[in-house]
């Protein structure tokens, strides 16, 4: 099995499926529909995003359902390379991997139980494609392998808010600025107070709010004061706080500032004490022989959408680091691990 996994995962890497390139997302899915022409296939799309349902009944409740995306942030190029330990390039361990643990314990399952991969293409944009079909389809529980690493269990996952802030001011010459009120300065003035309120978590360990200011765009020349503002900030919320809060301390920052919601989701949070998640863990203890760490995790995932619909959810990485950068890797070992506590798990179903 060590062998189909790392195939599988290397495979999946060689398509390049970030955003706006279709006939990548194609030439994948169709490899997929090619490859797994036993199990009962389902294609949609939605958006102009194309989605597979796999499964081995033809249903739309299962017992377990593995929620996975294909899709990554462009890179320059998409070098696939590999030592002895791990395999290296985009896509490795967010989340290709994951991928091809799930489709093949899919795959490799005999018992009685409903089972389903979701693959979507749209994760790392917005996540709509899940979202939309749990309208359709349910499950008992799902498992993403989505977040955090070296097979910690995510309790909670943050908040995300993206926030378009505009600022109109008074514009003069950039020689007379007592004239005018710099709206660029202002809007970074925003920033710094909600730093003061919000700081910076220093490591992933530091499970705090973050704010991140993505880009500001303002003026219209070099030699006038700026009279308008655009900043767009990506923050991440725990559960000690809400987007409520956040927003109404904008405004008691500068109160004329117009804030546009981009896009949000609510904090994902796991039962740890739901009875199949239990028997999860204990599953995993015994493949890695240790016991499992479990944390919150600073990223977002399409976790929140089961999560919002109370469906019990395990979110859980293999061995790997460095998502959506040059860096990132998987361990080859731990995705065999991975797949074995997948199909492990899946037989237990039915004991």
């Amino acid at each position: 099995m060590k062998k189909e996994i790392i195939n599988l995962t290397k495979k999946l890497m060689s398509f390049k499926t970030y955003k706006d390139n279709k006939n990548e997302f194609k030439k994948l899915f169709n490899y997929i529909k090619k490859k797994y022409n036993n199990l009962v296939i389902v294609e949609k799309e939605i958006k102009g995003n194309i989605c597979l349902i796999l499964s081995n009944y033809d249903t739309k409740t299962f017992d377990v359902v593995f929620c996975c995306h294909v899709d990554v942030v462009y890179s320059k190029d998409f070098i696939v390379s590999e030592d002895n330990t791990n395999i290296y390039g985009r896509g490795s361990i967010d989340m290709k991997g994951g991928v091809a643990c799930s489709i093949e314990a899919l795959n490799n399952y005999k018992g009685k139980k409903k089972i389903g991969v979701i693959l979507t293409s749209d994760e790392e944009i917005d996540g709509y494609c899940c979202e939309k079909l749990l309208e359709e389809y349910s499950s008992s529980l799902a498992i993403i392998p989505d977040g955090g690493k070296n097979f910690a269990l995510i309790k909670e996952e943050k908040g995300l808010l993206q926030l378009e802030l505009e600022l109109k001011t008074k514009s003069s010459h950039a020689s007379q600025p007592w004239n005018g009120v710099n709206a660029i300065d202002e809007l970074y003035k925003v920033y710094l107070e909600l730093l003061n309120i919000y700081p910076l978590p220093k490591d992933s360990n530091d499970y705090i709010t973050s704010i991140n200011l993505g880009k500001i765009i303002g003026g219209n020349s070099f030699n006038s004061v700026a009279d308008n503002c655009l900043m767009y900030l990506d923050i991440r919320y725990t559960s000690d706080t809400n987007k409520d809060e956040i927003i109404n301390n904008i405004y008691k920052i500068n109160s004329i500032v117009t804030i546009n919601v981009i896009l949000e989701s609510n904090i994902f949070k796991c039962d740890i004490n739901n009875k199949m998640i239990i028997k999860y863990i204990d599953i995993c203890k015994n493949e890695l022989n240790r016991d499992i760490d479990i944390i919150g995790c600073e990223s977002s995932s399409d976790a929140v959408y089961f999560s919002n619909k109370n469906i019990p959810t395990i979110i859980m990485n293999p061995v790997g680091d460095f998502p959506h950068g040059d860096l990132e890797y998987v361990n080859k070992e731990s995705l065999i691990n991975l797949y074995n506590i997948y199909h492990k798990f899946l037989e237990s179903l039915d004991d």
